[in-house]
C-alpha cells in the first residue's frame, strides 16, 4: 500500500486510538490500518505506536462486544509484527514486553488474543527426516524365531500388557516387547515407532537426563513382521487378535511399563520420585519439541469420546477452545511417559508445520503433564470416584497437597521451558499459581460432572451388539441394558469424572489460561533466542 505521508498517517492513527469516543467498529478499523502501516513501513514505528496498541489490549470498554476477540487479536498481531519486522532493538524489546505484560495481567479475550499472537511468531522448527525401513516384504516368524534371530534369552513366560507381549530377559534388567497392530491403520504407526527408536538411539541425540530409548530388533532385515504363533493365549476381551498378527519387537528397560501416577497401591511413587519423574519428562517433551520431534499424544485427550466416529475432529480435545474435557482420570490411567522417559513412539511426528500449530502441541503437552499431576493425588484412593451413598459428588480434596501441587506446576513450566528454549526461565511465572492450584483442587477433587449423553444420532451409527457393548463397557448392568431401546431416546450414563458438564465449558478455565500463557512464552522466547 502506498502512503503519501506515512509519518502523518501513523501519528493520526495513534491519536485516533486515544479518543474516548471511538466506538468498537471504528477502533477495529483504526487498529487494522495501523497494523497494515506497521507491515508496510516498519521503519517509521515509534514507542508511541507500541503504547497505543498496548492500551487497546488493556482497555476493557470493548470486552462486552461479541466480536471483541478480533479487535484484540488485530492489536496483538500488530505488536508481533513490530517485534518481527523492526530492526530497532529497543522497539523489539518494548513490543515483546507489552505482549508479555498482557499475558501476565490480562484475562478473557484480551489474554487469549495475545497468547495466540505470541504463539504465531515465526519460529522455524523443522523435524528430522527419519530413514525408513526399506524392506519389500513383511517376513513371517514364529515366537522362537524372534528369540533366536536376535540372540535373546527370556527367563519367564511372556505376559500380555494391552496390545503387547512382554517377557523378561536374562538378568531381568531388560524386557522384550512384541507390540501388535490391532487394526490395519496401526500397521504403519508401529513400523514408524521402530524407526523412531532407531533414529533417537543412533543419530547423536544424547540427552543429559535419564531417557531409556528402546532398541528395535529386526526379523530378516525388517522391523515389521507377522508373528505366526502366540506363546500364550490372549484373555477374553484382549486387544490382541491372533488373526491380525502384524507386529514389531524391541528391547526396553524393565521399568518401561512403570507409570508415574499408578493407581495400584504397591506401584505408587513417593513424592520425591514423582517430582523427579514428572519434571524430567516435562524437560524431555520440551527438548524433543525444540528438535521438531513432537509427541502428539502424551495422554489421550478427548472433548467427547462418544462422537469420535461422526465428528470431523474425531472428538479429540482442542484445548484452545476451552471445552469440557472428557473422562480426565481415565485419560491419565496409562500416560505415554514414565520412569524411563517418553514412551509410545508411534505418536511421534517430525514437525513441519506453523508456529501456531506448534503452540497448540505445546499446550497439549502442558495440559497432559498437569492432568497426570492431578491424577497422582487422586490415585492415592483410586476407588473413590463418582457419588457417595447419598448420591452426592465425592469430595476427595483432602488427597491433594496444595503446596506440593504448586511446586509441581511451577516446575513443569520451568522444565518444559528450559528444554524447549534451551535456557533457564528467569522472572515471575506467567500465571497465578495460587489461584490455579486452588481451582484444580476444587474441580479435580470433587466429582461434580459424571454424566455423559449417548445421543440418538450416535446410537444410529451402532449395530445392536455395538450399542449393548458400549453400555456394558460403561458400567451398565444387563438389566439396565435390556431396558434401553436403541435409536429412541438420548441416554444419560455416568462415565466421569469429566472436567465440565456435557456440551459445556471446561470447569477449570484457569488451566486453559495458564496453558495459553506457558505455550506463548515458550514460542516467544524460542523466537527471541533464535533471532538473537
Amino acid at each position: 500500500m502506498y502512503y503519501r505521508n506515512p509519518e502523518r498517517e501513523r501519528s493520526g492513527l495513534e491519536n485516533a486510538l486515544k479518543s474516548e469516543n471511538l466506538d468498537f467498529s471504528a477502533a477495529f478499523m483504526v487498529v487494522q490500518d495501523l497494523h497494515q502501516l506497521v507491515q508496510a513501513r516498519p521503519e517509521i514505528i515509534r514507542p508511541e505506536t507500541i503504547s497505543a496498541l498496548e492500551n487497546v489490549l488493556e482497555d476493557s470498554k470493548h470486552t462486552s462486544q461479541t466480536q471483541s476477540f478480533f479487535l484484540y487479536r488485530e492489536a496483538a498481531d500488530a505488536l508481533a509484527s513490530i517485534l518481527v519486522l523492526s530492526v530497532d532493538e529497543p522497539l523489539s524489546k518494548q513490543s515483546i514486553s507489552s505482549l508479555k505484560h498482557v499475558v501476565n495481567t490480562g484475562s478473557g479475550m484480551q489474554q487469549r488474543a495475545v497468547t495466540e499472537a505470541m504463539g504465531s511468531l515465526p519460529l522455524q522448527i523443522r523435524g528430522p527426516r527419519i530413514p525408513e525401513d526399506s524392506s519389500e516384504k513383511i517376513p513371517r516368524a514364529k515366537w522362537n524365531d524372534v528369540l533366536k534371530l536376535n540372540n535373546i534369552a527370556i527367563c519367564d513366560t511372556p505376559v500380555i500388557r494391552g496390545r503387547s507381549l512382554v517377557a523378561s530377559i536374562n538378568n531381568n534388567s531388560k524386557i522384550l516387547v512384541v507390540k501388535f497392530a490391532v487394526t490395519e491403520s496401526a500397521v504403519e504407526l508401529i513400523k514408524k515407532e521402530a524407526e523412531w527408536m532407531h533414529y533417537l538411539s543412533s543419530y547423536g541425540h544424547l540427552f543429559p537426563v535419564r531417557f531409556k530409548i528402546p532398541q528395535p530388533v529386526q526379523i530378516n532385515g525388517s522391523y515389521l513382521f507377522r508373528l505366526k504363533n502366540l506363546p500364550v493365549r490372549p484373555p477374553v476381551g484382549s486387544d490382541i487378535n491372533p488373526k491380525y498378527n502384524y507386529a514389531i519387537a524391541y528391547i526396553a528397560h524393565k521399568d518401561y511399563f512403570t507409570y508415574p501416577n499408578d493407581h495400584r497401591k504397591a506401584r505408587q511413587l513417593t513424592k520425591d520420585k514423582f517430582r523427579e519423574v514428572i519434571l524430567r519428562n516435562a524437560w524431555l517433551l520440551g527438548k524433543l519439541t525444540s528438535l521438531g520431534i513432537v509427541h502428539s499424544a502424551p495422554i489421550p485427550l478427548f472433548h467427547n469420546r462418544v462422537q469420535r466416529n461422526r465428528r470431523a475432529d474425531h472428538g479429540i480435545y482442542e484445548w484452545h477452545h476451552g471445552g469440557r474435557l472428557d473422562r480426565w482420570l481415565h485419560s491419565c490411567r496409562y500416560p505415554n511417559f514414565g520412569i524411563t522417559g517418553i514412551r509410545d513412539f508411534e505418536h511421534l511426528i517430525s514437525y513441519q508445520g506453523s508456529s501456531r500449530d506448534l503452540y497448540r502441541h505445546i499446550g497439549s503437552h502442558i495440559l497432559s503433564l498437569a492432568l497426570v499431576t492431578g491424577s497422582y493425588f487422586r490415585n492415592f484412593k483410586a476407588d473413590k470416584v463418582g457419588f457417595d451413598e447419598h448420591g452426592k459428588p465425592l469430595d476427595v480434596r483432602y488427597l491433594f497437597d496444595k503446596s506440593f501441587l504448586k511446586e509441581l506446576l511451577q516446575g513443569i513450566f520451568q522444565e518444559y521451558y528450559n528444554g524447549f528454549v534451551e535456557e533457564k526461565f528467569c522472572g515471575d511465572i506467567p500465571f497465578d499459581i495460587e489461584q490455579l492450584s486452588a481451582r484444580m483442587i476444587e474441580e479435580m477433587g470433587v466429582d461434580r460432572h459424571m454424566e455423559e449423553m449417548l445421543r440418538v444420532v450416535d446410537q444410529m451409527e451402532m449395530t445392536e451388539n455395538e450399542f449393548k457393548d458400549f453400555l456394558a463397557q460403561r458400567g451398565c448392568s444387563e438389566e439396565e441394558i435390556e431396558g434401553y431401546k436403541k435409536d429412541v431416546n438420548d441416554i444419560a450414563i455416568q462415565t466421569g469424572p469429566h472436567l465440565g458438564g456435557f456440551n459445556q465449558r471446561i470447569s477449570v478455565p484457569e488451566l486453559i489460561q495458564c496453558i495459553g500463557a506457558v505455550s506463548a512464552y515458550c514460542i516467544g522466547s524460542g523466537y527471541l533466542a533464535k533471532k538473537g
